[in-house]
């Protein structure tokens, strides 16, 4: 007989380490595309200060715990490396937005799950299967296909974002082997004083340098916040939250391995959200690259199951 669906059984379901890695991918698809619309007006450091400094209060009134053990729990060693690995990661990831595709971008970022495996297997011990290396040797191809390192269409600028996927997944296999033990709240608040120290810090630093005009996004220290880019601010920052309480909750619960695959459905997404709002058409290249890291992440999970 099929088990019994109780509220506490699909209370477990939706908190389970694939519902929330699903979660996780589609908000932050959304999410990159809204950044790289705000790219053009409002600079890096500017955009983590002021997101974090909202979010910092919301976070506190939404958790109702208390605040001194929030604190403690959020300026713990680990739980600190894991929101610098995290925040160094969306550095790489945004500092390559306005130079490159979304579609670009999100498929060099996703050798992320790749260096999971990889570290995780190295770190936790969670050997992974011989498909496994398999199907994660085919997304690498489809890595290939989208950086083009024949020179025909190759950017080093493009490098960036695989560096961004190695902080990935450093800070994966420190949710999972580290900061179990951690709410995925206290997790969050964490992240989000490391975004505050670091934007602070770089907007202090870019204003005793001279801004360059060409890359604002990056090298200009504060510019003027309208009405529309506030609003983008705010939803941008009820978007963090949600997706840093799933992430967090995703790797602490495991298997990591699965999770790393599941990560995969997030490139669609970010195709969708390209197109939709910054009317970007990914190259046939991109589209092939694209359809073999989804194929390949997902043939992992189900490899992960039957094991």
């Amino acid at each position: 007989m099929p088990p019994v669906l109780t509220p506490k059984r699909i209370s477990a379901a939706l908190h389970s380490g694939p519902i929330m890695i699903l979660t996780a991918t589609t908000m932050m698809a959304l999410q990159d595309a809204l950044v790289k619309l705000l790219s053009a007006g409002l600079p890096l450091w500017q955009f983590f200060a002021l997101r974090s400094a909202i979010a910092l209060p919301v976070l506190f009134v939404l958790l109702r715990g208390n605040t001194t053990g929030l604190f403690r729990l959020a300026l713990q060693r680990w739980a600190l490396l894991r929101s610098a690995l995290l925040v160094a990661m969306y550095i790489g990831f945004y500092a390559a937005l306005p130079s490159l595709d979304l579609s670009v971008v999100a498929a060099c970022y996703y050798t992320g799950p790749l260096f999971i495996v990889l570290f995780s297997a190295l770190l936790l011990g969670e050997r992974p299967s011989r498909r496994q290396v398999f199907a994660m040797a085919i997304a690498f191809s489809g890595v290939l296909f989208v950086l083009r390192p024949d020179g025909t269409g190759f950017s080093f600028v493009a490098l960036v974002p695989v560096l961004s996927a190695i902080c990935y997944a450093l800070a994966a296999v420190v949710t999972r082997g580290r900061t179990v033990g951690i709410g995925p709240g206290a997790l969050t608040v964490s992240l989000n004083i490391v975004f505050l120290g670091i934007g602070a810090s770089g907007i202090v630093l870019t204003s005793m340098v001279e801004p360059r005009l060409d890359y604002p996004f990056l090298m200009q220290s504060w510019a003027p916040l309208h009405l529309n880019e506030l609003g983008t601010l705010l939803i941008l920052c009820g978007l963090s939250i949600a997706i840093h309480f799933a992430l967090a909750r995703a790797y602490q619960t495991g298997p990591t391995v699965t999770i790393a695959g599941l990560d995969y459905v997030y490139l669609p997404f970010a195709a969708f959200w390209a197109l939709l709002l910054l009317g970007t058409v990914p190259s046939l290249s991109v589209v092939i690259g694209t359809t073999l890291i989804v194929l390949a992440g997902l043939w992992t999970v189900r490899v992960g199951r039957a094991a």
